[in-house]
């Protein structure tokens, strides 16, 4: 059947250009995203690098069959949800798999993410989900979503002088982006504890309410250790940071509230889409592989990401990638095993949808377009092409797609 589209989102059709998005209303949207500022993607630099920079954007939109030809450019986080693009790359999958990539770029905050990918400065990134949908269906971006790059694997850490949620009344809470499942997610938990989520003003202790402001993640800890904000939800391991550090404490894993939800997806830029087919192929191929290894490998895979690619102390990261238990965090659901990173290729389409519909209703100091009016339903397939992810699957790790018609469970 062929999925209703809405008159606002694209179809195939390649996005505005960089000058469109960046100059005009992308702006104002693509800052939104994570609170800060545009303007280095204009000229064609990706910050923060770990080698240098990640390249101008030549080779993108308009210069495919250049850029078919150069090692693919990767950029990411530093959190554990890399952990799949930086294992492939680290233990040579790619490689393996038919596939040149440069060392991957690490990037500071989501806001220097969406300026790398709508610059064409990268091809295969992780992206917040949230982002990815906005990005895509609002911006126009040409980018596309080749399916789950893990489950789980974030929290909310309390600081050390609030001893549980409902304590956060009057008081500011740091989210990495409104266009992610973090803040989706600590809004349920607000409203469940009778908590209201404002932004823009000053939370009123009588009235219940808590501020959510944006921070990059690398800020959180600092924030939290000098009492600027009272909690922050984020990715691993900046929670586990939290905790090592004494800044503060888990109150509660993301995975008790919404079931093995996707947090960061992989997204590839129409510049990697329009390379070979067998480059497809090879990327996919490498990811499951990295994937099964994140999984069944978790000490080793700690250690590898440890210095080489991640900054955080090694006891942080080698917690966050294989915790025992929650430890003294609140559980509700303990069968649902929340607290664990998990790694998986391939995105439930119920969850897409029921995305779109909790975005809806958060509050978010950012436009949400196209997204207010598009069926949630077609939001999967306008988004997600995840053949190439499901074919590898298939051959590599067939148990990884099952369970992908489950319905979607939240209890906050």
């Amino acid at each position: 059947m062929t999925p209703r589209r809405s008159s606002r989102t694209p179809s195939g059709a390649r996005g505005p250009s960089r000058r469109a998005v960046l100059g005009g209303g992308g702006a104002l949207a693509l800052s939104g995203l994570a609170g800060a500022g545009l303007g280095l993607a204009a000229r064609g630099e990706v910050p923060g690098s770990r080698s240098g920079q990640a390249g101008s954007g030549s080779g993108g939109t308009g210069r495919d069959g250049a850029a078919s030809q150069r090692p693919l450019r990767i950029a990411y986080l530093p959190i554990t949800d890399a952990a799949p693009l930086l294992i492939a790359h680290s233990r040579g999958l790619f490689a393996e798999a038919g596939v040149e990539v440069a060392e991957p770029v690490r990037l500071r905050s989501w806001a220097t993410m969406g300026e790398a990918l709508l610059a064409g400065s990268v091809d295969l990134v992780h992206l917040l989900f949230p982002m990815a949908l906005q990005m895509r269906l609002d911006l126009g971006a040409d980018i596309t979503v080749l399916g789950a790059n893990h489950v789980d694997g974030s929290a909310l850490t309390l600081g050390r002088d609030v001893p549980e949620l409902g304590a956060l009344a009057g008081s500011t809470l740091a989210v990495p982006s409104w266009f992610s499942i973090h803040s989706i997610i600590v809004q349920q938990m607000l409203r469940a504890e009778g908590l209201t989520p404002v932004v823009r003003r000053t939370a009123s202790r009588d009235r219940g309410e808590v501020t959510l402001v944006p921070m990059a993640p690398s800020d959180m800890v600092p924030a939290l250790d000098a009492g600027s904000i009272s909690a922050y939800t984020v990715a691993d391991p900046f929670n586990a940071m939290g905790e090592t550090t004494g800044a503060g404490t888990i109150g509660r894993f993301l995975g008790d509230v919404w079931r093995s939800h996707p947090c960061c997806v992989t997204v590839a830029s129409g510049a990697l889409l329009r390379r070979p087919p067998e480059q497809i192929a090879g990327v996919a191929e490498a990811l499951v592989r990295a994937q099964i290894a994140c999984r069944e490998d978790r000490a080793s895979v700690a250690a590898e990401l440890a210095g080489a690619y991640l900054p955080q102390p090694p006891p942080a990261i080698a917690a966050a990638m294989h915790r025992e238990g929650a430890g003294h965090a609140h559980v509700a659901h303990p069968e649902w095993h929340g607290e664990t990173i998990d790694f998986t290729p391939v995105i439930r389409p119920g969850f897409t949808a029921q995305l779109v519909r909790e975005m809806r209703t958060a509050v978010l100091d950012a436009p949400l377009g196209a997204l207010a009016e598009i069926d949630p339903e077609d939001a999967h397939d306008l988004v997600v092409d995840d053949a190439a992810l499901r074919d590898a699957a298939r051959r590599i790790d067939p148990g990884s797609l099952v369970g992908l018609d489950d319905p979607e469970e939240i209890a906050p």
